[in-house]
């Protein structure tokens, strides 16, 4: 069984020396660890190229295409490059030691025909649940809680398992979300056939700056221009689920505006504009689902 990690990296070079670290500290041995380099301008990419590794391979882009981007290619390459299962996770990932290896350990438990994906138990640095990483439930999800499995319906690729069958049969994430829902939608399209876990005892930590999820309301007026992609993104996959998902949507959208104008400190203006923006984008928006050869 080869498997190979994939990290998608931008600008965060003492992070993604610490998630090297633990990946390689892993107690079942990975064969290869595949860093996604997007278009670093911190010193990474001269780090990475200085690196006396064998088991890592750089891939150095020419633009940032973001987290979608990133992940895409990849995966793609692992799959290119013949691994039975593929890793993935951000550069500020700081897996277990036995993260990988209990994560193995459950597959023949549920039987591997059976199974689309396993996700690790996402941590922030003070050990309690990572906001932004917490996975959907099944309505039936503890059929093998004994084992310490609990079934999902989406996840985030903050330390996420699957085969390459898995990618022969649903494709490569949209990079054209370029940031935000790309694993909501890539993991629900695996979720629809395959049975899919949390791996309690699989454990990695997040080391974001804050435990919050995405929030428009208080976030940074300077960096609020990304939500657009959550606005845009989310239409699409509502739209997906007819014109109920199209109502759900539009209600979700005038109720973030609402909620910007009554409690946000700063920028009310300039939030109401990215999420308009991503709403109206949303309405014509229908990328391509890669798939591999």
């Amino acid at each position: 069984m080869r498997i190979c990690a994939v990290i998608v990296t931008y600008n965060r070079l003492d992070l993604l020396k610490s998630t090297i670290e633990k990946l390689l500290n892993q107690s079942l041995k990975l064969d290869e660890i595949i860093i996604i380099d997007n278009n670093c301008t911190d010193g990474t990419r001269e780090y990475l190229r200085d690196l006396k590794e064998e088991k890592i391979t750089p891939v150095f882009l020419d633009e940032n295409i973001g987290g979608a981007g990133g992940f895409n290619k990849g995966i793609k390459k692992a799959y290119e490059k013949g691994h039975d299962y593929i890793w993935i996770m951000d550069d500020d990932t700081f897996a277990t030691e036995t993260a990988l290896e209990n994560m193995i350990n459950k597959i023949e438990i549920i039987g591997e025909d059976k199974i689309g994906f396993l996700c690790s138990n996402v941590l922030f640095k003070d050990n309690k649940a990572c906001v932004m990483n917490v996975p959907t439930v099944k309505p039936v999800w503890n059929d093998y809680i004994t084992d310490g499995l609990v079934r999902v319906k989406n996840a985030s690729f903050v330390s996420m398992l699957f085969s390459r069958k898995i990618v022969k049969e649903f494709g490569l994430p949209i990079k054209d979300f370029f940031i935000w829902g790309d694993d909501t939608e890539y993991t629900l399209r695996i979720s629809e056939k395959y049975e899919c876990y949390m791996c309690i005892d699989s454990i990695v930590h997040h080391y974001m700056k804050s435990n919050v999820g995405v929030d428009i309301i208080n976030g940074d007026t300077d960096r609020v221009g990304r939500y657009f992609f959550e606005y845009r993104n989310k239409f699409y996959m509502n739209k997906k689920r007819g014109f109920r998902g199209v109502i759900f949507h539009t209600k979700y959208t005038v109720k973030s505006i609402l909620q910007i104008l009554l409690k946000s400190k700063e920028g009310k203006g300039k939030k109401v504009k990215v999420v308009l923006k991503g709403y109206f984008s949303g309405i014509t928006f229908n990328p391509r689902i890669e798939h591999v050869k």
